[in-house]
């Protein structure tokens, strides 16, 4: 990592591995802010993009736990912009596993274009997918977000005081939120973020003293939290919906939403929300599969439960190529 930063591979970086739920590293490098020389400190708050889709889906599966809605269920049922020829075939089990038919990310016009999430998830439903709901994977934002509609719709709350009132506050996640207001009291720990350019170099492009660049929360994609707080998300499944004395949701959910997987595009297969990375072994049946997620502004997270290993890895250098080696270098290391 270190030699990343010197090479600008990376701004600065973060890692955390949890071995029998012992960290047996945590370390951090480089720069939290580069041009004011503010160095990343262990548990600099990082903003995780696509990370945050593991949460809207466990929110949608809590919410199936408690009979408030079924994954086969069609969306219409749910969300009205979807009664129609275009879109009344999508379930939630179709969004949930990005077989919708949508594209990415999959909003008819720019999402900053839009005053609110539900907002942008009407348009999607009117427009409708661009393929046959379940004939295909296609990764898609607009999905997810559709998922985030669905959480406030059938709970009564907006999507992110949903998932903070009943994911992250009794998970304690005491770092992790989801909307960054002006007088957040963590804002000074947030990291800044940096673009790769085409010369290879990175230039920051979003730092905390600025607003969130979207002005509501983008349920596919606009939590903030720490190595720490993503490793107790990662027990939570490895412990199949229990974490200490709190449990969210049954086992039989959580397996369900980490065996039944579809191939993904890239032949990595997909569960409900999350990546899997490597199915459990042949015969290994009360074993859970190795999974995951990773964010576009350059973290990413996994669990491998057949040897009780989680490895959180946090950077905001968005463009760079070291979330993939240090996946390579762990499966190597545990060969």
């Amino acid at each position: 990592m270190e030699r990343w930063v010197e090479d600008e591979a990376v701004v600065g970086a973060e890692i955390l591995i949890i071995k029998n739920r012992q960290a047996v590293l945590h370390d951090a490098v480089g720069w939290k802010d580069r041009e004011r020389e503010i160095p990343w400190e262990k548990n600099t708050v990082c903003r995780i993009r696509s990370m945050t889709k593991p949460f809207v889906g466990t929110a949608i599966l809590m919410l199936a736990d408690d009979g408030k809605l079924s994954i086969d269920d069609p969306v219409s049922k749910h969300i009205a912009s979807f009664d129609n020829e275009r879109s009344d075939a999508v379930t939630v089990r179709h969004l949930l596993t990005h077989t919708g038919g949508f594209t990415q990310p999959g909003y008819p016009e720019a999402l900053g274009s839009y005053s609110n999430l539900r907002e942008a998830v009407d348009a999607v439903g009117t427009a409708g997918p661009s393929s046959p709901p379940g004939t295909e994977w296609i990764y898609s934002d607009a999905g997810s977000a559709t998922l985030g509609a669905i959480v406030a719709q059938v709970s009564g709350m907006a999507a992110e005081q949903y998932i903070r009132a009943k994911i992250v506050e009794p998970l304690g996640l005491s770092d992790t939120f989801l909307n960054l207001e002006d007088d957040n009291s963590l804002r000074p720990r947030v990291s800044s973020t940096y673009q790769r350019t085409p010369s290879g170099s990175f230039t920051k492009y979003w730092d905390s003293t600025s607003p969130q660049v979207m002005q509501f929360f983008r349920a596919s994609g606009g939590m903030y939290s720490t190595t720490h707080d993503y490793a107790r998300f990662l027990e939570l499944w490895m412990d199949l919906g229990r974490l200490d004395s709190t449990r969210l949701f049954s086992p039989e959910t959580a397996r369900g939403a980490l065996e039944t997987a579809v191939l993904s595009r890239d032949v990595h297969p997909y569960g409900f929300q999350w990546q899997i990375f490597n199915r459990a072994d042949t015969g290994a049946t009360a074993l859970l599969p190795v999974f995951g997620h990773g964010g576009s502004d350059g973290t990413i997270a996994w669990a491998v439960p057949a040897q009780d290993l989680i490895v959180v890895y946090f950077t905001q250098s968005r463009g760079g190529e070291t979330t993939g080696k240090i996946r390579e270098m762990v499966e190597e290391a545990l060969r």
